[in-house]
């Protein structure tokens, strides 16, 4: 059963890929995933470069504020810690630190703030120190606290608790960039902080710059720019590669259809042409060994007898031609009656046991005694069971058994021929009802292919199914089974 799955998954994909309208889906379909496919491959070269580009600029970030922060001494730290607010800001310390602050934005121009925090008691708050642009250094400044309501004003408090780099302590530990960038006035920025030790060694202090990165940005969409060209020339050339295959495979496809209908057409054309004149002659032997035409001699008859197999043999072939041209055409017309199936079966076994006989085989049935009628095609039938049982008698060798079965379940009839003969090597059993294939192990008897072609087109013409089990060597069982 193996092989028959196999066989029929040959002939499907045989016929799908014949059929151009199924071509086309194919073809459109593995573009759709070549497509899908190359966009995905280059998004994720694209992710790739940008996280490449991204943890580049998170070094340069921590470097440029792990640099700044050793600008700021533990001692100027431990003292802006230890004095108060108001008080600091009139002191030379606190302007040095401003002073290096603003040096430190002027050496980077991609500074665009720079600052210094106080950690709290409340991770989620921190205190403002000083920046670079603080109020406390503008000319004529009132310390009246009532007056001074500025958030850069000294010891202002600022709420974190969005910022988990901070919250968690980390900026405290080590130089850090906080990934997420975003949009103000003065163009996109990004912040990155690092600890300021104080002469004990604690790192309660913070600076903190925000970094401008529209060049960052730039060199992001610069980047997406190829992949994006790549993606778009990849589609065009994979869209217009298929629309060329598709249509150079649906051409070919076509013309072979073209010729092949062409060939059976011939086919039907001439056998049909050859039908009447070998009829003919077939029946003026019979009339000459009827004795029509005068008395003839043994040895006359014998000859005449050989003449007239010939061209019964003749006449055999011209039919089996017109028929495998009406299955390739799609023209085999179906002409159901009322057969008798106990008789039908009776004649072909009469004619089957004198093919038994001359081949030395053993031949029996099983036919159920009430099998009554079926509303089947008696012709197609004939070629059915008549090519099924010749091919058993012909393919088993002398002393073989061959038997034909013949049972009903429900609706449907089913015939099984099986033999003991040279069964079908497993190399040939997907191709054994293919038109003019003989199998490789019965090339030396006589035949020409188109029996089994032709039972398969006769039995799906009805509506039915065959299928086959063999064993090289050991023999072969072919069943039918036909809707009634």
């Amino acid at each position: 059963m193996l092989y028959n799955s196999k066989m029929l998954i040959g002939q499907k994909l045989k016929a799908f890929i014949s059929n151009p309208k199924w071509t086309k889906k194919v073809s459109y379909s593995l573009v759709i995933l070549c497509a899908v496919l190359s966009t995905v491959f280059a998004v994720f070269l694209y992710k790739f470069t940008e996280n490449l580009l991204s943890e580049r600029l998170y070094e340069r970030l921590k470097a440029i504020v792990a640099t700044a922060s050793l600008n700021i001494t533990p001692e100027e730290i431990s003292y802006l810690l230890k004095i108060g607010p108001e008080e600091s800001l009139k002191t030379e310390e606190y302007r040095i630190v401003i002073m290096k602050l603003m040096a430190i934005k002027r050496a980077n121009p991609d500074i665009t703030f720079i600052y210094i925090y106080k950690k709290t008691d409340d991770p989620s708050l921190v205190t403002f120190v000083a920046d670079a642009d603080v109020i406390a250094l503008q000319p004529n400044l009132n310390f009246n606290e009532d007056e001074v309501t500025d958030e850069g004003f000294p010891g202002s408090e600022y709420d974190v608790s969005e910022i988990d780099l901070i919250t968690t302590g980390e900026a405290f530990e080590t130089p850090v960039v906080d990934p997420v960038f975003y949009e103000t006035m003065w163009g996109t920025l990004m912040t990155a902080y690092s600890p300021l030790p104080s002469i004990d060694g604690t790192n309660d202090a913070l600076l903190g710059i925000d970094v401008e990165i529209s060049n960052y940005r730039r060199l992001v969409m610069a980047t997406f720019i190829p992949f994006g060209v790549f993606i778009i020339f990849l589609l065009s050339l994979l869209a217009t590669l298929t629309v060329i295959l598709v249509r150079l495979w649906g051409a070919q496809v076509e013309l072979l259809k073209d010729l092949d209908r062409q060939k059976d057409e011939l086919l039907g054309i001439v056998s049909h042409q050859l039908a009447t004149p070998i009829s003919a002659l077939k029946w003026d032997f019979e009339m000459l060994l009827d004795g029509d035409f005068g008395e003839f001699n043994a040895e006359q008859k014998s000859f005449f007898g050989k003449l007239q197999e010939v061209a019964r043999h003749l006449a055999d072939l011209a039919s089996m031609i017109l028929d495998v041209s009406r299955i390739q055409l799609g023209r085999m017309k179906v002409d159901r009656t009322d057969l008798d199936m106990k008789a039908f079966f009776g004649e072909i076994l009469t004619v089957m046991e004198a093919k038994a006989q001359e081949h030395k085989a053993k031949l029996s049935a099983s036919i159920p005694a009430d099998i009554g009628t079926a509303s089947l095609d008696k012709r197609l039938m004939h070629m059915i069971v008549e090519n099924l049982m010749s091919n058993a008698i012909k393919y088993t060798p002398e002393g073989g058994k061959v038997k034909l079965d013949v049972s009903l379940a429900g609706k449907e009839l089913k015939i099984s021929v099986s033999d003991t003969g040279c069964g079908i090597p497993k190399q040939d059993q997907d191709k054994i009802f293919g038109k003019l294939f003989r199998a490789s192990n019965v090339r030396s008897v006589d035949g020409n292919g188109f029996g089994l072609f032709v039972v398969k087109g006769a039995t799906e013409a009805q509506g039915g199914t065959i299928s086959f089990e063999s064993q090289e060597g050991e023999g072969t069982i072919f069943t039918v089974i036909l809707p009634l």
